[in-house]
């Protein structure tokens, strides 16, 4: 679920007039680059990206010195976050046979909007984000759709991480006290974690986020093997019984969401020493990717059976449950924050550059700098709490997350891309229509419909599935009852 993270991943250049600046952080941001209009309408970078040159900045030496080998494991760990814990739930919802098909099917699918993506970049290297490429592709009113759509999907899955705060406290302390009180105490701590502007080495805090949910659902996995709480109560295809459209639209829904690492893409392509190397990344990601997640998804289905847990901690025995989910919560706050980093700054450069017309405030100590700085990160996280105490359902959050907004970054922005890079205004005749091109062009048209058709039956099934559990037991709407 992860490519939010590292949005933020190093320190960039960029060239202001005939002046350079940095900055550290802000995805919207970084790399050099002198604007010119391309003859089909695009504006295209024309800058280098990643050679083996340096940038001189004063007195200090910039370089592109990301290997292809570091790149994928920036990359896995921006992919592998939470989604990976609901992926069981997806077997027992549509079957064993139909979900390792989905996960494979929406693997390949990714593996190839995200080439699409370095595509997109390498033809236009000033591209700093997916949202700076849909307005190079369509305008200002594409950057605006995607950076709405991008801030909502951090705010949404901070949430998540707040909703499973809650139930990894609840089960550690034994439900010690009011769950909506957990929540407000995940917000807080995660608002103080937030505080600094910056955070320098992200790529090994992703690094580190990734190992904590790989060990936690190690730990898990092995203790649900042992115990076998549901063993032999499994389906190829689950039986119209035991399961719904609502059940099936979320799990589908899930499996899109535990691919979302391309928002991160262009920026790592950036600080690639080889960006043409990143195709190899992309494949070492997927491979891994869709392996393991099968792998997780079908230990723990097979041996927790039809009723298991969303998120999968929660399937294990009481002790083997506490173990986990104390292994799983440096991810849970860690990569809270960094999405929280990464939509507060969005909003921060909205404040000062965009609103106020400001932009240097933000390179500030100031207090007036500090103050709006912490306001924003205050209004994001009690944003995000409020979110999760209206939705405090870890599967059917993670699905509408991933119908509403992680079918677009996954799928149908990058197909856009393609149809804006090739099918665009003049382009259509510098390209030709080859088969080729009509073949990729359908494929790309194909990718957006899906998208869209997920993005409504997704979105209904989940508010569906919501609405149903808010009715029944004691899991309403800032309820104090157990979530576990």
């Amino acid at each position: 679920m992860g490519g939010m993270k590292a949005a933020e991943t190093t320190s960039t250049v960029r060239a202001v007039g005939n002046s350079v600046s940095t900055d550290g952080g802000n995805p919207e941001m970084g790399l050099v680059s002198v604007k010119s209009a391309d003859e089909g309408g695009l504006v295209a970078d024309q800058a280098t990206v990643g050679s083996d040159s340096m940038d001189l900045v004063g007195d200090r030496v910039v370089y592109n010195t990301l290997g292809w080998v570091k790149a994928a494991l920036i990359m896995i760990a921006e992919t592998i976050s939470l989604g990976i814990l609901s992926l069981p739930a997806v077997l027992a919802a549509i079957g064993l046979v139909p979900g390792i098909l989905f996960i494979v099917v929406f693997g390949l699918m990714s593996t190839y909007t995200g080439f699409v993506v370095y595509q997109f970049k390498m033809k236009y290297p000033g591209m700093t984000s997916i949202a700076h490429g849909m307005e190079l592709a369509f305008g200002r009113s594409g950057r605006w759709v995607a950076e709405i759509t991008q801030d909502l999907m951090l705010v949404f899955i901070m949430a998540a991480h707040i909703v499973i705060f809650s139930v990894a406290f609840n089960s550690l302390t034994e439900h010690a006290i009011c769950t909506t009180a957990f929540m407000a105490m995940g917000a807080f701590v995660s608002f103080l974690v937030s505080l600094p502007r910056t955070m320098k080495g992200n790529s090994y805090f992703s690094m580190f986020s990734c190992a904590s949910i790989a060990t936690a659902t190690f730990v898990a996995m092995i203790g649900i093997c042992i115990s076998r709480p549901g063993y032999g109560q499994t389906h190829a295809i689950t039986p119209s019984g035991l399961t719904s459209f609502t059940k099936a639209a979320v799990a589908v829904s899930s499996i899109i969401l535990a691919y979302n690492g391309h928002i991160a893409y262009p920026t790592i392509i950036s600080e690639m020493r080889k960006p043409t190397d990143f195709p190899k990344a992309l494949i070492l990601l997927e491979t891994l990717t869709i392996s393991f997640y099968i792998l997780v998804a079908v230990v723990i289905y097979a041996f927790a059976g039809q009723h298991v847990a969303a998120p999968a901690l929660g399937s294990a025995s009481p002790l083997v449950r506490k173990i986990a989910y104390a292994f799983a919560v440096p991810t849970i706050i860690v990569a809270g924050v960094i999405l929280a980093l990464v939509a507060a700054k969005q909003f921060y450069r909205y404040v000062w550059e965009d609103w106020k017309k400001m932009p240097r405030v933000m390179q500030e100590k100031s207090a007036r700098a500090t103050w709006s700085w912490r306001g924003i990160l205050a209004v994001v996280w009690v944003l995000a709490w409020v979110i999760a105490c209206v939705i405090p359902f870890f599967g059917l959050l993670l699905g509408l997350i991933g119908a509403m907004f992680g079918t677009w970054f996954a799928l149908g922005f990058p197909a856009m891309l393609w149809l804006g890079m090739n099918w665009a205004g003049s382009l259509r005749e510098s390209y030709g229509r080859t088969w080729k091109k009509m073949a990729l062009a359908g494929l790309n048209v194909f990718i957006v419909v899906v998208c869209a058709a997920i993005c409504v039956l997704g979105t209904y099934g989940s508010i569906e599935g919501i609405a149903a559990n808010s009715s029944v037991g004691g899991r309403k709407p800032f309820s104090c009852a157990s979530n576990i």
